[in-house]
């Protein structure tokens, strides 16, 4: 049975003393992540252009005149050679999306892109598991760019899009001549995240714009690398629950808190995260961010603290008394908006939720292992 380390009280200084227990013994919330359907290790996306008319009733388009030449093999090629390279480097090799070209689709002037996606799904092959639906057409700016769906729940080793229908659509803008000949691929690699069933993150429910992950505000390293194409790293808690952190190495700390040695969350072995219980369906999780890698355009490297809720206030349609998967709330907590100052000094300390998370030991190289306090604040 797999386990996690649930951590007694410690002194600073030292390791994370404890004991390991099943993860049964967990409290719901948490085993809810850990049982998460972790993504698989390949699987096909299949590419779809929508050719929208001018003029179209759907109002996503409004009076926007711009109809890109968008080429379904042309888009697949640049996927797979660039997001898919992305994703396999994201999951340290647990998962390899494959690219390949479908058709282009004509709207008709009646028609939505809603329909055009639909069309989509029912025209993939048996062996496509989702569909990357791009418009020749821009979105309005007031309205969203893209859009993902991780469709209905499959208990099977494989189902096909068009069993799930889980789809992502985006709009023409990331593809503008103007960008050059590689397209801006963070909100394409955002959206995909979606049908993996990974939520937003960020400051408020309404609002996801840390720039701490890829599921949050994914074009955050452009402001500082202009040139970038790609999209930030993510977080512990969607690397937990899709599988590419183990639970081994998981530490739930127990009501004493103690103190830990993290390895970057981003990396492929060692202690990568701490959650810490708040009640049955929320807690904390506690990471060491190394910015390195996708996470470069950061200032330094630090800790990051997220506060995760899947009690069912936070969604209008919890599953078993639950939100779980993409209708959790991922809030960044302890630093400031838009969180690009992490916890990096030894010896600060951020409160949060009853809790102080204080770096006792920073790296001193960007891949080492920091060491970090977590105890409650009324201890």
């Amino acid at each position: 049975m797999s386990a996690v380390l649930l951590a007694g009280c410690s002194s600073a200084g030292s390791s994370a003393s404890g004991s390991t227990i099943a993860r049964a013994d967990a409290p719901p919330g948490i085993r809810l992540v850990l049982e998460h359907r972790p993504a698989p290790l390949t699987e096909t996306i299949q590419v779809f252009v929508c050719a929208v008319p001018f003029p179209t009733s759907d109002p996503l388009y409004g009076d926007l005149q711009l109809r890109l030449d968008l080429d379904p093999t042309t888009i697949a090629a640049q996927m797979q050679r660039h997001v898919s390279l992305y994703y396999r480097a994201l999951s340290n090799g647990a998962y390899r999306p494959d690219f390949v070209a479908g058709e282009t689709l004509t709207m008709t002037t009646e028609e939505t892109h809603d329909q055009c996606v639909e069309d989509a799904v029912d025209a993939s092959s048996p062996e496509a598991a989702a569909v990357l639906v791009v418009a020749n057409a821009e979105n309005l700016a007031t309205g969203p760019g893209g859009w993902g769906r991780p469709g209905t729940p499959c208990a099977a080793t494989f189902c096909s899009a068009a069993s799930t229908r889980r789809a992502v659509y985006v709009g023409a803008s990331d593809f503008h001549p103007d960008n050059g000949a590689v397209p801006l691929l963070d909100l394409i690699e955002h959206e995909i995240g979606h049908t993996l069933d990974l939520p937003h993150s960020g400051d408020t429910s309404a609002t996801y714009d840390s720039v701490l992950d890829v599921m949050s505000n994914s074009a955050a390293p452009r402001d500082v690398q202009p040139e970038r194409k790609n999209a930030q790293d993510t977080i512990a808690v969607n690397r937990v629950a899709l599988g590419w952190i183990p639970d081994d190495d998981v530490a739930v700390a127990g009501p004493a808190g103690g103190t830990y040695m993290l390895s970057p969350s981003a990396g492929p072995t060692g202690r990568r995260v701490v959650f810490v219980p708040l009640g049955d369906l929320m807690f904390l999780t506690v990471e060491y961010l190394a910015g390195t890698g996708f996470d470069a355009f950061l200032p330094s490297g630090g800790i990051a603290v997220h506060r995760i809720d899947e009690s069912p206030t936070v969604c209008e349609m919890p599953v078993a008394g639950a939100c779980v998967g993409i209708d959790r709330q991922q809030l960044t907590v302890g630093s400031t908006p838009p969180h690009r100052d992490l916890l990096a000094t030894a010896g600060a300390s951020w409160t949060v939720e009853g809790w102080r998370i204080t770096l006792v030991r920073a790296a001193t190289a960007s891949m080492d292992t920091v060491q970090v306090e977590v105890v409650p604040t009324d201890g």
